[in-house]
């Protein structure tokens, strides 16, 4: 596979921080095709926009990411586009993606809004909204925070 370059004839090349990491062009292709498709199939809105529309947004929303994850900041594992991913395992599969990079459907399926993160950070937001999945992340560490509270009273 050709590396991506500034001559890459590629309508949406792979960004500097995913060459760097020995990602060919074509390899990020792929996977931008496999995301724009999963995407719009779960787009159930009628008159929903064409496939192209979300390769692009897709794209924008890489380019924004710089690389991390939306949500915790880290950086995600874009040398792993190179590998080939379990299909099945259920949780242990979840697990094994871990900072793999994955689209997350920012306000919703029907919106073309979407946003970089980890497939373990979008396993756990699931369904839920930017801000219904705040809440839960502060519900989470204020429960912690509580408990370590009454151990250190203790």
């Amino acid at each position: 596979m050709p590396q991506c370059g500034e001559t890459c004839a590629h309508p949406y090349p792979a960004p500097a921080f995913v060459r760097a990491l020995k990602v060919p062009c074509a390899r990020y292709g792929e996977w931008l095709e496999k995301q724009a498709q999963s995407c719009r199939l779960r787009d159930k809105r009628e008159g929903k926009p064409g496939i192209e529309e979300y390769r692009k947004r897709i794209h924008q929303a890489v380019l924004a990411s710089e690389g991390r994850d939306f949500y915790t900041g880290e950086p995600l594992e874009w040398n792993r586009l190179n590998h080939v991913l379990p299909l099945s395992g259920g949780r242990k599969r979840h697990l094994q993606r871990g900072h793999y990079p994955s689209v997350d459907h920012y306000t919703g399926t029907s919106c073309l809004d979407f946003r970089l993160c980890s497939a373990l950070v979008n396993h756990a937001k699931g369904p839920l909204s930017h801000q219904q999945f705040l809440e839960l992340c502060q519900k989470v560490v204020s429960q912690r925070q509580r408990r370590e509270a009454a151990k250190r009273a203790a």
